[in-house]
C-alpha cells in the first residue's frame, strides 16, 4: 500500500447491510498473500491486507460529513457494498461521489451481495445512481462506460462457499494489480489443503473421543477354570467351583456348576483395566488357588487336584471283626503292611489314583474293597 493511505480500503454500505460489509471486512484482512507471490514484488504487502475502515467499528466522535471525508482520503480503494437497499442510500451515494472527486474513480470495486446492476428496476437494481452517473451503461459501444462488480453470488459451477471465497480472491487481485487465476489456483489449494487438514484433524478427534469412550466403559472378565491333570484321569470331574473376585471394596463371587466352568464378572470399572486385584478359586479335592492377576477380558486358570485326597490311603484291616496285624497286602498291585493296630498307609501318584481300590492279602485268599477319601478309621474287611 502506498505510504500515504492508511488504509488499504474504505467499506461503504447501508446499515441494513452491515452483516455484508462485516463478513466482506473480516475476509479482506484475514487474507494472506502466499509466500511466492509476495516475492513476486518488493511492493506486495508482506503481512495481511489490514486495516480496511468500516464505518461502525472505526468511526471516531467527530463531525460525521468531516470524519467520513477523512476516512474516504485515507483508503486507497473503496469497496462498494451493492444491494437494492444501498442503492437507496444517500450516504453511499455521497461516499462514492467523495472518492471521484479525490481522483480515484478506477479504485471503486463494487461488491454485488443482492440485486442485478444495470437492471433499471428500483427492486432488483443494486447499483447506486452515483455508481450509475460515473460508470453509465451504453448500448453504444464507444460510450459505455459500465463498471464490472465482483458478485459474491456469480452462476456457475461450486457450491456457495467456493463462490464467495472466488469473490473475495477477485478483490484482492484488483486491489493488488494481481493475476486473478494465479491467485485463484494457489487459494483453491489453499483451501484443499485446510479442508484435509480439517478432515483429518475432525477424524483425530473422532477417534481420540471414540478411543477415550471405549477406555471408559465398564467392562466384563471371564474366568475359566480347567483341571490341571492327566486325560485319562479316573477321579471325579471338577465341580462345585467357587470364583471370588476381589476389586476396591467390593468382592464379586460366582458358583460354577455350568459344563464349560467359566465365570462371567460384568461391569467392572475401566480404570481397573490392567489393574492388580486378588482372585481366589476353591473346588472339592483341588488344592486352594490365592493369586493376583491384571484384570482384562479373559483369563484361564488351571487347578491341580489334591493328592491326598484320592492318593493317601489309610484304613484298618479286618478279619472276623478284628483288626490284623503286621499282615502284607496288595493294593491294586502295591505293596503294603499293616501296622500293630492293623492300620497301612499307602500314597499312590495322581496318575494312578482311583475312587476305590482291591485290596487282597499276600496269599490272594481274601479280598476286599477300599473306598476312598478315607483315613485311619475306616476299615477294610477281607
Amino acid at each position: 500500500m502506498e505510504n500515504q493511505f492508511k488504509y488499504y480500503a474504505f467499506v461503504s454500505y447501508r446499515s441494513s447491510d452491515e452483516k455484508y460489509a462485516k463478513w466482506l471486512q473480516e475476509k479482506i484482512e484475514a487474507y494472506r498473500l502466499p509466500t511466492t507471490v509476495q516475492r513476486m514484488s518488493s511492493n506486495l504487502p508482506k503481512q495481511k491486507l489490514r486495516p480496511c475502515f468500516r464505518y461502525h467499528t472505526d468511526i471516531q466522535p467527530n463531525e460525521l460529513k468531516t470524519e467520513l471525508h477523512n476516512k474516504l482520503e485515507q483508503s486507497q480503494y473503496l469497496l462498494v457494498i451493492c444491494t437494492p437497499r444501498s442503492a437507496q442510500s444517500p450516504w453511499v451515494g455521497a461516499e462514492i461521489d467523495t472518492f471521484v472527486e479525490l481522483g480515484r474513480r478506477d479504485k471503486i470495486i463494487p461488491v454485488i451481495f443482492e440485486g442485478r446492476p444495470y437492471s433499471g428496476d428500483p427492486a432488483t437494481e443494486c447499483y447506486n445512481p452515483s455508481l450509475l452517473k460515473h460508470f453509465p451503461h451504453s448500448d453504444n459501444i464507444d460510450d459505455d462506460r459500465e463498471i464490472l462488480g465482483v458478485n459474491v453470488h456469480e452462476e456457475g459451477a461450486g457450491s456457495a462457499r467456493m463462490k464467495r471465497e472466488r469473490a473475495v480472491i477477485q478483490i484482492v487481485s484488483r486491489m493488488l494489480n494481481l493475476n486473478f487465476d494465479q491467485l485463484w489456483q494457489r487459494e483453491r489449494r489453499r483451501i484443499r489443503q485446510r479442508r484435509i487438514c480439517w478432515s483429518l484433524g475432525i477424524i483425530f478427534v473422532l477417534a481420540l473421543l471414540g478411543l477415550t469412550y471405549a477406555l471408559n466403559q465398564p467392562f466384563n472378565t471371564a474366568i475359566s477354570v480347567a483341571a490341571d491333570e492327566p486325560a485319562h484321569c479316573q477321579l471325579p470331574p471338577l465341580h462345585d467351583i467357587s470364583v471370588t473376585l476381589s476389586l476396591p471394596g467390593e468382592d464379586k463371587q460366582e458358583l460354577l456348576s455350568t459344563p464349560d466352568h467359566t465365570a462371567s464378572f460384568v461391569h467392572i470399572p475401566a480404570k481397573l483395566r490392567g489393574k492388580e486385584v486378588n482372585l481366589h478359586i476353591s473346588a472339592p479335592d483341588f488344592l486352594t488357588i490365592d493369586t493376583v492377576i491384571n484384570l482384562s477380558d479373559a483369563h484361564n486358570i488351571s487347578l491341580r487336584r489334591d493328592p491326598q485326597v484320592y492318593g493317601h490311603l489309610r484304613a484298618v484291616v479286618i478279619i472276623n471283626d478284628e483288626p490284623r496285624p503286621n499282615m502284607r497286602l496288595l493294593i491294586d498291585g502295591h505293596d503294603a503292611e499293616t501296622d500293630a493296630n492293623g492300620l497301612f498307609e499307602l500314597n499312590l501318584p495322581i496318575e494312578e489314583q482311583k475312587t476305590e481300590y482291591e485290596v487282597t492279602n499276600a496269599s490272594g485268599n481274601r479280598r476286599g474293597t477300599l473306598f476312598v477319601p478315607c483315613g485311619e478309621n475306616d476299615i477294610v474287611e477281607l
